[in-house]
């Protein structure tokens, strides 16, 4: 039992002899018993490192847009690029676009906030859906 609940010290004996088997230079510290890192820390300092974290956190969104914003509103509405905190919402036709700017966008924001925090997304915009756009006829 008092192993169990013994703390684990750095052993000097132990740190000299690794420090010989990996040629470490003499004035490199001993460990300070920090003790072992989650992989979650640990996967999103590379996820950053290799610029990936955006992408991640767009494909969340993505996979959470249903439930975040409800079925009616998933059905008319998309979520799209964000810049500067300022995330693009492409809205299926003008009378939802309309509807969701004068009355959906304090809520939507509150929830997207609530998922991702403040800093993440600071504000939303409604735009016409570009793939929903049927090209101008020519007379």
């Amino acid at each position: 039992m008092a192993a169990t609940s013994r703390r684990r010290r750095p052993n000097k004996g132990r740190w000299q002899l690794e420090r010989e088997r990996f040629q470490l230079p003499a004035e490199c510290p001993a460990p300070t018993g920090g003790g072992p890192a989650q992989i979650g820390e640990l996967a999103a300092d590379l996820l950053k490192k290799v610029g990936l974290e955006a992408r991640v956190w767009e494909q969340t969104l993505i996979a959470e847009w249903h439930a975040l914003v409800g079925d009616a509103v998933a059905r008319r509405a998309r979520p799209g690029a964000i810049q500067r905190g300022v995330l693009s919402v492409y809205v299926s036709n003008a009378a939802w676009l309309n509807e969701l700017s004068r009355y959906g966008k304090q809520a939507m924001l509150e929830k997207l906030q609530g998922r991702f925090g403040n800093g993440r997304i600071k504000d939303v915009r409604f735009l016409a859906d570009p793939d929903l756009q049927s090209p101008t006829r020519r007379g």
